[in-house]
């Protein structure tokens, strides 16, 4: 019997089981449920469907909240985070947490990004045009959010698929701005911090360098970012994109967003070869809370949706992955290498 690996991610100190052994076993690989594409709040004409935008790409003389559109921003109408006088009827009756029952209110932003004006379901479907349109629409709605000051951390993320958390087909991904520091990113900065007092280094450059000695996770590298299958993945086929040339993600230069989202789309384009066409994922962009944007470097994580978690990783917190990160990454840099 092959034996299973329990493997640390050094960035954040969660866990993963690489069990290679499980990817034989019926229903280790789980298709995605189809998602009804009627009635589409996010099509160009229903703009009435939507609250009002804060910031969208048009057409010349076109008018906020009207056709013309190639990229709208909204509030999130079903948001994550609420107003502490919203929320205040939903609160525990006490009126001050305490030792067995403590809470917080959770206020912020939340928006939805909508990535083009007729339907689409599926990032790969995007041009690479539009695609860096998205990633400049995040950077910008970042930067907004966080010169606002009312915010400590920003989170980017996508969901495409019924099995990733998506709610409605059409292509769009979400920014969720909070005065909460999430315990995943609070432990990112304490294990930076702390590999920078030991040894002067940056953790996530360290770790890097590692990969490149090692290789075999390593899927391609050149002058501006490196792309990797993560050593302790979260998922199978976990693929990570580090930009090299520092900075905050609400900086990024056009130039820079063009090159990575056109990286981003060439592999989950790959993956389809791998894994079928319409696989459900996640895509995050990682990236230190707001008062310590040089606490280590922002990177975007691509996480296919292709098993489920159950009992054990319920009452672990620990994801077992039935694919090595080795594995595929080989099957990545062949393909990659195929298509020239």
């Amino acid at each position: 019997m092959v034996c299973s690996e329990l493997r640390t991610d050094v960035l954040s100190g969660r866990q993963s089981i690489i069990a290679v052994q499980r990817s034989g076993r019926q229903g280790a690989l789980r298709p995605d449920v189809p998602m009804a594409a009627v009635g589409d709040p996010f099509a160009e004409g229903c703009e009435s469907e939507t609250p009002g935008e804060v910031w969208s790409i048009r057409e010349p003389g076109t008018q906020p909240n009207t056709p013309g559109w190639r990229l709208r921003v909204v509030p999130n109408r079903y948001p994550i985070p609420g107003t502490p006088a919203g929320s205040a009827d939903l609160l525990p009756a006490a009126d001050a947490a305490s030792e067995f029952f403590p809470w917080v209110s959770f206020s912020g932003s939340h928006e939805v990004v909508i990535e083009c004006a007729d339907l689409r379901t599926r990032l790969v479907e995007l041009t690479a045009a539009e695609l860096a349109d998205v990633f400049g629409a995040w950077r910008d709605r970042v930067r907004f959010l966080s010169d606002s000051g009312h915010y400590r951390s920003v989170a980017v993320f996508r969901n495409e698929g019924f099995s990733a958390g998506a709610s409605l087909a059409h292509c769009h991904s979400q920014i969720l701005a909070t005065d909460h520091v999430p315990a995943l990113l609070q432990e990112r900065h304490i294990r930076s911090r702390r590999h920078f007092e030991l040894t002067g280094g940056c953790l996530v450059r360290d770790l890097l360098s590692a990969e490149q000695r090692d290789g075999r996770r390593i899927i391609r590298l050149d002058d501006e970012i490196a792309i990797w299958c993560p050593f302790a993945a979260r998922t199978a086929w976990h693929i990570r994109f580090l930009p090299l040339c520092g900075g905050s993600f609400s900086l990024a230069s056009d130039e820079l967003l063009r090159v990575l989202s056109g990286a981003v789309r060439r592999l989950a384009g790959v993956l389809e070869s791998l894994i079928g066409a319409g696989y459900p994922f996640n895509l995050t962009v990682v990236q230190p809370r707001l008062d310590e944007q040089c606490a280590f470097p922002w990177f975007v994580d691509l996480m296919p949706r292709l098993t489920r978690q159950a009992g054990w990783e319920l009452l672990s917190d620990i994801d077992v992955i039935p694919f090595s990160p080795e594995q595929s990454a080989l099957q990545l840099r062949a393909l990659l290498s195929d298509a020239g």
